[in-house]
């Protein structure tokens, strides 16, 4: 039964023709949220895997039809009265625990809470209480659980591209003189051709289209969160009823305020905390909510994110391509890398297999020097495929993907990237993957050049997946404006951008001597003569300068009781950095290796191990020192041969290095988030 105001007057007034309408005169007994359900972690919490066969159009919903009866979980409590037959009123809520504010706090509205799935129904009536009734209902935990307009967009069904609709947007952009004018300075800044930069610019703008449309709920743009679940009971007499905030009793409203009123701090710990008339139950029991990623339900050629209109399915079939089974089904797509092209990679021309062959240190020097003298280099870029489903692959029998870096045939020349991505986005979690990376560095320890990571970053460049309102004289710095000092000036309140990152390389643990603000004081590491690895953990908070310990430079900050050293290049650049090293053998020697980035609302957290019940924590940043993203994002695992100037003290740099003569293969073998 929905109720507005004119009923809750009308209940106030019956109330008062009722002897001793008071809060002493019920009890709410028995609350039991999971009564359907007995799948149990521990004795006060239940566990459930969510299921995500519907996910990626639909969005996750615990549990779905598939795990319970019309995907419900059922409740039960009773209600004993101590006074003449009246009917009550009740409403269950459900908040996330683990990735949220502190009730009370400032950014509490943000927190992933909800009610019933009809959003704006507020208390259910009961029938007349004699003097006990019991009371069972169901509900389920949705995405967009405030019913928020933001979250709308188009039918997912319709997101696809096609011809006729990217004919009518490149007209489009040719007709305007302002576009086109904007497109060419595009084109000379980032050496692209006219046609595919136009062709670019429609892609963006279909992207939009689809994006902002509000045809539909769609749910999947604010998923429910990982961990544990806690459910409050609220149940009142006309009384009480009458005195509850419609903000309260309907989620989907705003305060004076216009924002949201959580109702677990309006309930626990605000106003509502000792309503006459109104009881609150929250009962120990919890729900603890793990996703685990299918890596081998195919891989999704997006051709909205192909950057190229010439689309080469020579190799697709059922596991990799555009079909519209895979576009609903598949959790991962092909991860095409944006080549940057104001950097040149000039290569010495070599072929060989660093590790295989196991290129020497000496080895290594000699081609430097002849090099260095010769000058015989090749001129090009890093490359991203120009064959979708050439290096991915999606196996169902062994639950995994692989991915390759291709070797090179005779006079070929190529550094190309590889990567896969995941298409059901959340916000926060413990991201933990379990990968086998190819081997980076050779019994003598000389590197490969290949990067490789594992890495979240935002899911969609839309309104629905800004970050929060940066609060500072310099805001967000957009990813595509150029580090220096006239990028504060292009800063904004918010962005999409957001990406979190592990990096495993062969690289010096210590900084670029200008780095060093106060005194710089020379390293004993040798990264060029021992077995060692970097791993680098990167936060890109965008250059938002509202932490009050921004960092700037090299420096070591302590974190919340644990010291780590941090790098920002200056203060307009965009990402802040840590460097930790471990054994080369470790990490990639056995079958596998867990990454682990424990992502909060206030801290990120990079870990990494053999054994996932018994990770190592190696980084840690909080929100006094970095801005922490708090959108939407999809998870990433490329390996990647990247340009030279981005590490500058790598021991072994990246153009004299030859280029791969065989596959370097990598597995995705588990992606969880909990």
């Amino acid at each position: 039964m929905r109720l507005n105001l004119k009923s809750y007057l009308l209940i106030s007034i019956l109330c008062s023709l009722i002897v001793s309408c008071n809060k002493n005169n019920f009890d709410v007994l028995e609350f039991n949220p999971l009564s359907n359900y007995s799948s149990k972690k521990n004795d006060s919490t239940f566990a459930i895997t969510t299921d995500l066969s519907d996910a990626i159009f639909y969005g996750v919903q615990i549990p779905s039809i598939n795990q319970l009866p019309n995907g419900k979980f059922v409740f039960n409590f009773k209600i004993k009265n101590h006074n003449k037959s009246q009917p009550y009123f009740y409403k269950l809520y459900y908040q996330n625990e683990s990735y949220k504010w502190q009730n009370g706090d400032s950014l509490d509205h943000e927190n992933f809470y909800g009610s019933w799935e009809e959003a704006a129904l507020e208390f259910k009536i009961t029938p007349l209480v004699k003097t006990e009734l019991t009371i069972t209902d169901s509900f389920s935990i949705i995405g967009n659980p405030r019913d928020e307009s933001l979250y709308y967009g188009a039918n997912p069904n319709t997101v696809k591209l096609s011809d006729s609709i990217l004919d009518i947007y490149t007209k489009l952009i040719l007709k305007q003189n302002d576009w086109v004018k904007s497109i060419k300075q595009k084109c000379a800044e980032n050496k692209m051709p006219f046609e595919k930069q136009v062709y670019l610019e429609a892609l963006w703008s279909i992207d939009q289209h689809f994006q902002n449309e509000r045809v539909e709920n769609n749910r999947f743009k604010r998923n429910p969160r990982m961990g544990n679940y806690k459910f409050m009971l609220v149940v009142c007499n006309g009384k009480g009823m009458a005195k509850i905030p419609s903000e309260v009793s309907n989620i989907t409203t705003k305060n004076n305020g216009n924002n949201f009123t959580n109702p677990f701090t309006y309930f626990l710990n605000g106003e509502g905390k000792n309503l006459e008339g109104v009881k609150v139950i929250v009962p120990k029991t919890q729900l603890a909510v793990t996703s685990k990623l299918n890596t081998g339900s195919g891989i999704y050629i997006d051709n909205i994110k192909y950057n190229s209109p010439d689309l080469n399915s020579s190799l697709f079939s059922n596991k990799c391509g555009t079909d519209d089974e895979l576009r609903r089904k598949a959790h991962f797509s092909q991860f095409f890398n944006h080549i940057n092209k104001n950097f040149e990679l000039v290569n010495i021309k070599e072929i060989k297999d660093v590790v295989g062959e196991n290129i020497t240190r000496q080895e290594y020097e000699a081609l430097v020097s002849s090099y260095g003298k010769s000058k015989n280099f090749i001129h090009t870029y890093s490359n991203s495929t120009d064959c979708p489903c050439k290096t991915v692959s999606s196996d169902s029998a062994s639950n995994s993907i692989t991915v390759f870096n291709p070797g090179n045939q005779l006079n070929q020349y190529k550094k190309e990237h590889v990567g896969v991505m995941s298409r059901i986005g959340f916000t926060y979690g413990k991201w933990r993957a379990k990968i086998k990376f190819p081997k980076i560095i050779s019994n003598d320890n000389v590197w490969n050049g290949l990067t490789s990571a594992f890495w979240l970053i935002f899911q969609a460049d839309a309104n629905w997946n800004n970050r929060r309102i940066c609060h500072s004289k310099v805001g967000y710095i957009p990813k595509g404006v150029e580090d220096n000092v006239e990028a504060v000036n292009k800063a904004q309140p918010t962005v999409t951008y957001s990406e979190i990152d592990f990096e495993i390389l062969k690289e010096n643990n210590y900084w670029p001597k200008d780095s060093y603000r106060d005194k710089y004081v020379k390293p004993s590491y040798d990264s060029y003569n021992n077995g060692d690895i970097t791993i680098c953990c990167t936060n890109w908070d965008m250059g938002c300068q509202q932490p009050k310990n921004y960092v700037i430079g090299a420096k070591k900050v302590n974190v919340e009781g644990k010291e780590y050293e941090f790098c920002r290049w200056d203060f307009f650049n965009k990402l802040v950095t840590s460097k930790q090293v471990a054994p080369h053998k470790e990490v990639f020697n056995d079958d596998f290796y867990y990454f682990e980035i424990d992502w909060q609302p206030q801290r990120i957290i990079w870990r990494i191990g053999k054994d996932k019940t018994n990770l190592k924590e190696i980084c840690r940043m909080d929100d006094s020192m970095t801005a922490i993203p708090n959108n939407q994002m999809v998870m990433v695992l490329s390996q990647e041969f990247h340009y030279q100037e981005w590490w500058p003290t790598a021991p072994f740099k990246q153009n004299f290095i030859p280029f791969p003569k065989n596959n370097l293969i990598g597995k995705l073998l588990e992606v969880e988030i909990d």
